[in-house]
């Protein structure tokens, strides 16, 4: 390996590395916190329920 690659391989590694601390902070700071309970019984009475009207103007 001549040593451009090894630089350019290096610089790309360090993107990488930079790339997952920024997602795993933005992943602890607004998705962790978040608890939804779910049960059966609502999930049944979503699936269940009537579909809704499209919106005026839509057309399909």
């Amino acid at each position: 390996m001549k040593p451009l690659d090894k630089t350019l391989v290096r610089k790309l590694a360090l993107v990488l590395l930079l790339k997952l601390a920024v997602l795993f902070l933005l992943w602890w700071g607004f998705v962790r916190v978040v608890q939804l309970h779910v049960d059966g019984d609502s999930v049944a009475a979503q699936f269940l329920q009537s579909p809704s009207l499209p919106a005026k103007g839509v057309t399909r």
